[in-house]
């Protein structure tokens, strides 16, 4: 299987070289753009499979920019990670273009290698997810509601719901895996991707959403690699 292809839009050489960095270890191919046109052009090219892709990018701008990758229907199914400030408006603006996720600088390594591997399915082992079959709670500001894990890692999962989700949303999870012994597991989660609409990402997996865990419990994440663990000899991988 080859590599994943990661595009990274960033107009700063200093900080194109950090998020550079923060991929050393992953088991991906990168590109990089520093300017708006050049992003459009390597997209069509190379069709990656993620984009980094800054707010403040020259030439049109990252808003500009992800607006046209998302209206473009050869590239708009590619997940963008939007790379921003965090304070003021262009975290949103970034959502208002249809990015897939944000990510705040200056980069946080795990929080950016894990935001973006998580929207490509099966990339390096930090990004691997495992078939999962259980119900998970998940309580918003103004709800609770239910929905199927249809996969998971140690890092998150995919949550299968009929209930509208958006890029950036805060839940509350809570879970029981499907093995012996197994004990409930609750964590803080973020949404940064949603599967559904009209053309869905992934046709493989039904509508919902993916989370990523915030402040998982190192007896919690214990657990979620023993059942990986089980799964992948049960699966022969």
């Amino acid at each position: 299987m080859s590599k994943p292809k990661i595009l990274i839009a960033e107009s700063s050489s200093i900080v194109l070289q950090i998020e550079q960095r923060c991929l050393r270890f992953a088991e991906v191919s990168i590109f990089t753009a520093t300017d708006s046109e050049e992003v459009l052009n390597t997209a069509r090219k190379v069709r990656p499979d993620l984009i980094y892709l800054s707010f403040n990018l020259h030439g049109a701008g990252g808003f500009s920019c992800c607006k046209a990758l998302k209206s473009d229907p050869e590239l708009r199914e590619i997940p963008v990670v939007m790379v921003c400030t965090a304070a003021g408006e262009e975290p949103e603006l970034s959502r208002a273009a249809g990015c897939d996720a944000v990510v705040a600088k200056p980069v946080d390594r795990r929080e950016f290698l894990e935001t973006g591997l998580s929207l490509i399915p099966r990339t390096a082992p930090s990004g691997e997810r495992i078939p999962c079959r259980a119900i998970v709670a998940c309580s918003a500001v103004s709800d609770t509601f239910y929905g199927s894990i249809e996969d998971i890692s140690s890092s998150g999962m995919f949550v299968g719901s009929a209930r509208e989700a958006a890029a950036g949303d805060l839940l509350t999870v809570k879970f029981v895996l499907p093995q012996s012994g197994a004990v409930p597991i609750e964590s803080a989660a973020q949404v940064n991707w949603v599967n559904g609409g009209k053309h869905p990402r992934n046709d493989h997996l039904p509508p919902g959403f993916g989370v990523l865990f915030q402040g998982l419990e190192a007896e919690a994440i214990e657990q979620i690699k023993d059942y990986m663990n089980l799964i992948r000899l049960q699966l022969g991988w």
